[in-house]
């Protein structure tokens, strides 16, 4: 049984949606890419397959992208830009 926040795929078109509410074992309202909000029977719905070898890669990549996310992260600045000196002649 789909549970909120899921994605599913629906049997007949392929259409991918969102599962919004569940209101009972049978019942389903989801919404659909193109924003319809639609009942539908649990039957008429199969959960979105992951390939394997995606989970995988991204399992294997997270370290690394975490560690470009940090360095690749704007730098504050510490330090106030210098102001312009103002010269003026000595009075006399």
């Amino acid at each position: 049984m789909p549970e909120r926040g899921e994605m599913v795929i629906e049997r007949l078109t392929g259409n991918r949606a969102i599962v919004i509410r569940v209101e009972s074992q049978e019942e389903v309202t989801c919404r659909f890419c193109d924003g319809r909000l639609e009942y539908r029977y649990t039957f008429e719905l199969e959960p979105r397959p992951t390939p394997p070898i995606g989970s995988l890669i991204s399992f294997i990549l997270s370290p690394f992208t975490l560690l470009l996310s940090l360095i690749n992260r704007p730098r504050e600045r510490t330090t106030a830009r210098p102001r312009p000196l103002l010269v003026r002649p000595p009075s006399s």
